[in-house]
């Protein structure tokens, strides 16, 4: 009879639990296709323009971007700096199209992202997140979700690993392309966090994408790693237009141009040596950042 009742709750529980699941996948997207879109630049020649975009997140009062504006050349690498908060993540969901500003726009070459096809746009974007997708799979797969074409020739997979520094650790794996990863299932390999940031790298390179966009992408590595991870992505770079959101300085000054958000807005630009020379908020975080290097190392590995 006990056994009886514990099983009649944990029913209970679970049909609470599949009521949410349904209404969730019940929900519409408020992200509609265009009816006739524009076709995609092939090339990004001018760049990407946030012209006087105000959102907020919805169920929220707060408005993240209030009026906002932001140019982005095509070719180069720009960072955007700030705190936690200021609106860093919400610029690369808008660039997206995980959502769609209230007023203003987001453009591409000039054109309204939303005049674009989903497909199309998301096909010229490559993102790599702060936490990467540990894919439960080999090696091969897990770099091969970048582009599930280029994932049928070993060579381009391989070369893709090596330029991203994660030839290395494959090969030292036991079955090394095809060893699995992740503890899911028996026999599988796991990863450090800095190992899987490589794979997403590797991912990345496979990929091939005209705008690049990587939201902490060296937060589990140290500085030395930092260094090596960064010449690594100009090469991965090189002709595309990149996206850095971090609060690293040891990484955005390495940009061409390093934006400094607050509050939901450009507060500084400049190159590295510009803000530094204009002692503003930038300047006295980089002053700070010095002050605490614990070694004189680790202020050369920044440095």
């Amino acid at each position: 009879m006990r056994a009886l009742l514990t099983n009649i709750g944990q029913i209970y529980n679970n049909g609470l639990f599949l009521d949410n699941l349904f209404e969730f996948l019940d929900l519409e997207t408020q992200i509609t296709e265009p009816v006739n879109p524009v076709r995609a630049p092939t090339r990004l020649q001018r760049g990407i323009r946030f012209r006087d975009v105000t959102f907020r997140y919805p169920g929220t009062d707060r408005v993240a971007l209030k009026d906002f504006n932001l140019t982005i050349p095509a070719g180069r690498t720009v960072a955007i700096l700030g705190a936690n908060g200021a609106g860093k993540t919400t610029l690369m969901k808008l660039l997206c199209r995980f959502y769609d500003p209230e007023s203003g726009c987001v453009e591409i070459d000039g054109i309204d992202l939303r005049t674009l096809s989903l497909q199309d746009l998301r096909t010229m974007i490559t993102i790599m997140f702060q936490l990467p997708v540990h894919y439960q799979d080999s090696a091969r797969q897990n770099i091969g979700m970048g582009n599930l074409d280029g994932a049928k020739d070993l060579a381009q997979t391989e070369a893709a690993a090596r330029s991203a520094g994660a030839h290395e650790l494959i090969a030292s794996l036991p079955e090394r392309y095809d060893t699995l990863l992740g503890k899911w299932f028996p026999g599988g390999t796991e990863l450090s966090g800095g190992e899987w940031q490589r794979i997403a790298m590797a991912r990345a390179y496979l990929r091939k994408s005209e705008i690049i966009i990587l939201d902490e992408p060296t937060s589990m590595m140290d500085s030395w790693a930092e260094a090596e991870w960064f010449d690594r992505f100009r090469e991965l770079a090189r002709n595309r237009t990149a996206i850095l959101i971090t609060h690293h300085l040891a990484i955005a000054m390495r940009a061409d141009v390093i934006h400094v958000m607050e509050h939901g807005r450009i507060v500084e630009s400049g190159s590295h040596q510009e803000l530094v020379a204009i002692d503003g908020l930038y300047s006295k975080s980089w002053k700070a950042h010095i002050e605490s290097a614990s070694s004189y190392a680790e202020m050369q590995a920044i440095v």
